[in-house]
């Protein structure tokens, strides 16, 4: 008579590497991806309200937009503006710094050409540059 040989199926072992797999690519991608995301959303945070301004400096006067190390803001005759219920200024994420800039607007959406850069942890930064047409990339 033979012996039962103790040991795992086949099928068990796929399903605990796969398992394994998918614990530690979720792991690695929270643990690094946190810092470059808080960065994109604030270059996407500025560079939405650098469009807003050129978009309203169309319509109205005295439009700026004034980034500060933690926020950006659009502001008309001094003042901040209200979309719906949430005005500027918008703070940027946790962790996410700023070179200070500010940006005035003509009635053609025109502004100094110029460059901010954000930055975050583990040396994690983008940059966006507004064209003197008020472009923004």
């Amino acid at each position: 008579m033979r012996k039962a040989e103790r040991g795992f199926t086949l099928i068990e072992l796929i399903t605990v590497t796969i398992l394994i797999g998918i614990m530690s690519i979720t792991l690695f991608s929270r643990m690094s991806g946190v810092s470059s995301t808080n960065v994109n959303a604030g270059r996407d945070d500025l560079i939405a309200a650098l469009f807003f301004a050129q978009q309203t400096a169309m319509a109205r006067s005295n439009i700026q937009v004034i980034v500060t190390s933690t926020s950006v803001s659009v502001t008309e005759n001094g003042t901040a503006i209200v979309v719906h219920n949430k005005g500027y200024p918008l703070s940027f994420a946790s962790g996410v710094t700023a070179t200070p800039a500010t940006f005035v607007y003509d009635k053609l959406g025109r502004t100094t050409a110029g460059t901010v850069t954000l930055s975050g942890a583990g040396g994690v930064s983008a940059s966006v540059s507004v064209e003197a047409s008020g472009y923004a990339h």
